[in-house]
């Protein structure tokens, strides 16, 4: 059996509403699943698969640091780079420097900003694990239209766009780093929408392809 460790919790992303996507996204019996609200776990043991839902930035209403550490994610790089799957799912995107290693050297690209809620659609691009099965569906609550930069000296493959009143984004994209796979996914900013049965498509198939499943 698998092992992921997935980790949630921030000013604008409670670790209640993530909660409930946890069975959906791991089922039991398949995984060992385990949802935390602190990153340093991740130094004491190396899953297969590593899923972050949480902010760099845990409450950006106040002066706060990253807790991405230069020492947490050295460890992080050397975990994907020996094999762990990595999974960011839309905060777990968010409030990186261009510089730092997690946007440079596994995201490949950041989060620039995004417009108000709005109605979102994910539209696929290209054929691929990971798309496999999902076809353009829009999500049932208004979300956050994430605007991304992705780096072009960074190897990464879009997959799938999100398009909205507000234009066109890259929604996810895969790379690979040493013998990790990672996958980076935007939307996903309420349970309603997390939980929605073609996104659900979207997160089964990239917790399958990250970990090698």
């Amino acid at each position: 059996m698998k092992k992921a460790l997935i980790i949630a919790h921030d000013y604008w992303h409670p670790f209640e509403s993530i909660e409930p996507l946890m069975p959906l996204m791991f089922p039991e019996g398949e995984w060992e699943a385990r949802l935390t609200r602190d990153p340093m776990e991740l130094m004491t043991e190396t899953p297969d698969l590593f899923v972050t839902f949480k902010d760099p930035i845990e409450n950006d209403q106040i002066p706060t640091p990253i807790w991405c550490t230069d020492e947490w994610t050295g460890g992080l790089m050397e975990k994907i780079e020996r094999g762990m799957g990595f999974l960011a799912v839309h905060c777990g995107l968010t409030d990186l420097p261009r510089e730092h290693t997690v946007s440079r050297d596994i995201l490949g690209g950041m989060f620039v900003s995004h417009p108000p809620q709005c109605p979102v659609t994910f539209e696929p691009e290209k054929a691929h694990p990971v798309t496999e099965g999902v076809e353009k569906f829009t999500f049932p609550n208004i979300d956050e239209h994430y605007i991304i930069e992705l780096f072009p000296e960074v190897p990464s493959e879009v997959l799938a766009y999100t398009s909205s009143e507000h234009g066109r984004q890259p929604a996810l994209w895969v790379r690979s780093r040493g013998e990790g796979r990672i996958c980076c996914v935007t939307p996903g900013h309420s349970t309603e929408n997390l939980i929605c049965e073609p996104y659900l498509k979207v997160l089964r198939n990239a917790v399958k392809w990250t970990a090698r499943g």
